[in-house]
């Protein structure tokens, strides 16, 4: 976190940067609290609902539950159930960024690092990108163990220190609003799995080896779930049959967790039951 960043020390503060926030059009930024590292966040408008719609279309047409979008709420409520989500998630003994003060229409959370997964497998060799993925898929172990989701379980959502571990931020919007437990916990890992096979394009069978390791341990109802989850996404690796003007990153990205998914379900399908 930038050194020069502002000061606030009372709750008079917190108000006086919010007022210039809103002015600026921002809403979030990072501050010091009471000489700490913090990030000041600010409610925003509901995200439009068509968008959710179309997406919610794709996961009736893949007939799997836990593929359902959640619309994040906006205003006061989205303020809210980050609050709790944080809360829930403390209690629960998972690092996530510590609720140092809040209103209805903003929070202020402490600053847990900006070493996020995606930084350290973009840097790493590749011995150390499988151990930081081995990590990173720790976490999520942990947070299932202890009944808790994530939601957002983006690499660029996992943030790493040396001291602690990983941490998780992003909990804007709530998956039990719209699905059981363990759905919310089967779709933890579909963005977990989507972030990170990118970075394993070229050793994609040693990232599914990996994969059926981690899913040995979850539960059975949300391994069977993944598994399944895999088993009917693994059409998007056709999307390298695109034309190379439009292999953009994002592209790359799908048809790499394409295949992926291809590798494990055809390893769930061949291994004794």
């Amino acid at each position: 976190m930038n050194s020069a960043a502002l000061q606030l020390a009372s709750r008079a503060d917190i108000e006086a940067e919010i007022a210039t926030l809103r002015q600026s059009g921002r809403h979030i930024v990072p501050v010091r609290w009471q000489g700490q590292p913090a990030w000041l966040k600010l409610s925003v408008p509901q995200p439009p609902a068509w968008r959710y719609q179309l997406l919610a279309g794709m996961a009736r047409l893949l007939q799997h539950p836990a593929m359902q979008p959640v619309r994040p709420h906006g205003g006061a409520t989205g303020i809210r159930n980050e609050a709790r989500r944080l809360d829930s998630l403390a209690d629960a003994g998972l690092r996530v960024p510590q609720l140092l003060a809040h209103d209805e229409h903003w929070l202020l959370i402490s600053d847990i690092g900006h070493t996020t997964l995606e930084m350290l497998l973009r840097r790493s060799e590749a011995e150390t990108q499988m151990e930081h993925w081995q990590h990173g898929a720790g976490y999520i172990l942990q947070a299932h163990r202890a009944r808790q989701y994530l939601s957002q379980a983006f690499a660029r959502n996992l943030v790493w220190s040396p001291e602690h571990g990983f941490g998780a931020i992003d909990f804007e919007d709530d998956p039990i609003s719209a699905m059981t437990l363990a759905q919310a916990q089967i779709r933890d890992w579909l963005p977990y799995f989507f972030s990170t096979a990118i970075h394993f394009k070229d050793r994609l069978p040693e990232l599914c080896a990996a994969i059926q390791s981690v899913l040995a341990q979850e539960d059975s109802t949300v391994r069977a779930g993944v598994i399944t989850a895999l088993r009917r996404t693994a059409w998007l690796r056709a999307l390298r049959w695109l034309p190379a003007r439009m292999q953009r990153r994002d592209v790359l990205k799908t048809q790499c967790y394409g295949e992926l998914a291809r590798l494990c379900s055809r390893a769930s399908a061949s291994a004794p039951a």
